[in-house]
This record gives C-alpha cells, structure tokens and sequence, in this order.
C-alpha cells in the first residue's frame, strides 16, 4: 500500500518504467520466435507485479479524492493508513497528535499496524478526530442502516468524523 506523496511517484515512475522494459522485452521475445503462450510465461511474473502497483496507485488516488469506497474494502490495519490519507493528514501530522516522531510512525505504518491493539487502533482514530462505531448486524438491516443515518446527522451537527462499520 502506497502511504506518502514520494511513494506515489517513485511508484508511477516505476511503473512506466518497467512497462516500457517489459513491452521492449516482450518485442525482442516475438523477433526470436517465442510463442505466445511462451511469452505469457515469461512476463507474466512482471506483469502481475506491474498490475499490483497500478492497484496500489489507484487505490492512493481514490483516497486522496476522498473516495469512502475505496476505505470500505480494506483490513482495519490498512484502513488506518488509508484514513490518513483520505484525512489529508501527513505521517508528520499525525505522529505529532500522537507524540511520537514521524519516523516511529512511518515504521508502524510499514509494518502495516500488524501486532495492533484495540487500545492503540482507537488512540490513532481519536488522534485523527475520527469515531469508530462498528456495524454488527443482528436483525433487521433497514433498521440499523436507518441508526447510521441517525449517527451521520448528529455527527455533521456537532462536527468531526464519524466511520460506522
């Protein structure tokens, strides 16, 4: 997952990069006789590679245009990282909200809040002005989705963000 401004363009530039070798390498495959199903195999690790870090750069646009979707779909570790970028808060930010020194929070993002506890998962919510109120569903849906609505009013009301689910 993509977690700075630098790391998106170093990305990008990679990315374009090694598609143009891979597009080069894939010509000089055809001019030697290669097969097709040949050529599939060889650059198919490389390929698979380079659709990841388009996931990843897509991914990092569609949080920084502030795009909920792309929050909904990720593990709750990733969805901190991806809350800080949709947020619009830098890692120098929020590691001094937190006080800790950007370096320890770039080391926790890296490691993708892997070893997270409840206790630090909402200590980062609250540095961020953010409310986790988690969606357990027992019953009828209409109804909870009407108490979210509820909670999204109060929430725009009295200010500060609020993320059901």
């Amino acid at each position: 997952m993509i977690k700075t401004d630098q790391e998106y363009r170093c990305t990008r530039a990679k990315c374009k990069e090694n598609h143009q070798k891979m597009q080069k390498q894939v010509q000089e495959m055809k001019a030697r006789g290669y097969l097709e199903d040949e050529i599939q195999c060889l650059s198919g690790p490389t390929a698979r590679v380079l659709n990841r870090s388009q996931g990843d750069i897509e991914l990092y646009r569609r949080l920084k245009k502030r795009d909920v979707e792309a929050l909904r779909g990720l593990p709750l570790n990733l969805q901190l990282i991806g809350l800080r970028i949709f947020l619009g808060m830098s890692q120098t930010e929020l590691a001094s909200i937190l006080g800790i020194s950007r370096n320890e929070l770039a080391r926790e993002e890296n490691n993708e809040y892997q070893q997270i506890t409840l206790e630090r998962y909402e200590e980062i919510l609250r540095a961020m002005g953010v409310r986790h109120i988690p969606a357990y569903l027992v019953g009828d849906k209409s109804k909870v989705e009407d108490a979210s609505q509820l909670l999204l009013e109060v929430a725009k009301d009295k200010g500060g963000n609020l993320i059901i689910g």
